[in-house]
């Protein structure tokens, strides 16, 4: 019986450090679970309640998201991880992403079409080398008074956390409050979009969250080891399952 409930205590601790994303006394505005994007398919996070999230020159929030199994784009194909939209601008801003064959891992944010399609705020990239697609991605994507920065951290490795540089993305608007978080493609039924040249790649979005503060550097670090359990954790869940499932067995 002691066992049993070892084995138990075993799995369900390494599982519990294996979903999810958190960071300790600040909860999370708005939330999305685990989901598979096959370079044809979406979703909408809606938001409006209990937060209203601004985009005006005060407005501070942040995006956190990992993301894993991120496919690579051909030639100068642009992959999208999602927009925004605020109703009256639809698809206001979004970050995309560029993956060669070789590593390279250019992120993308930038403007779609706005106020009624007459604007549009120009992408700015940034470049990192050697990105490894067997290791989840954690990202933040920072709204501060209009301005927009993407910071990374690969995997558990905290010293890789980089901010990228700030990206003056001109995306305030008095009296303007966002009002959906649109990932990856969208069908044909209601609002649509694309990335440039049409495509909108593929990966695995293993946890979102939007919080309404710019977080710290410790905050993005703890935000990602939470949502990337270290090996050990890891493994000490497969230990408790793989005993289970042999006392199963020999039952």
């Amino acid at each position: 019986m002691k066992t049993k409930y070892l084995t138990l205590l075993i799995a369900a601790m390494g599982s519990s450090l294996s979903f999810g994303a958190s960071i300790d006394g600040l909860d999370a505005a708005y939330s999305k679970d685990s989901t598979v994007y096959d370079g044809t398919s979406g979703d909408a996070l809606t938001v409006s309640y209990p937060t209203t999230i601004g985009v005006n020159n005060t407005a501070h929030w942040t995006m956190a998201f990992t993301i894993s199994g991120l496919g690579s784009t051909s030639e100068s194909n642009v992959g999208l991880l999602f927009t925004y939209n605020t109703g009256s601008y639809k698809n206001l801003e979004g970050l995309g992403f560029q993956l060669s064959e070789s590593g390279d891992l250019t992120l993308c944010a930038g403007g779609f079409a706005y106020n009624g399609g007459t604007n549009s705020s120009p992408w700015k990239a940034q470049t990192f080398s050697d990105y490894s697609t067997s290791k989840p991605l954690t990202l933040f994507y920072t709204f501060n008074a209009g301005n927009v920065s993407i910071s990374a951290m690969l995997g558990n490795d905290t010293s890789t956390l980089t901010t990228l540089t700030t990206l003056s993305s001109g995306a305030a608007f008095s009296g303007q409050n966002m009002t959906q978080i649109n990932f990856s493609a969208k069908d044909a039924s209601g609002n649509t979009w694309s990335a440039p040249n049409g495509i909108t790649g593929e990966y695995t979005l293993n946890n979102f969250d939007l919080y309404t503060a710019v977080l710290t550097e410790d905050q993005m670090r703890e935000y990602a080891l939470s949502a990337v359990p270290e090996p050990a954790a890891a493994s000490l869940g497969l230990l408790g399952l793989g005993i289970f499932l042999m006392r199963r067995r020999r039952a």
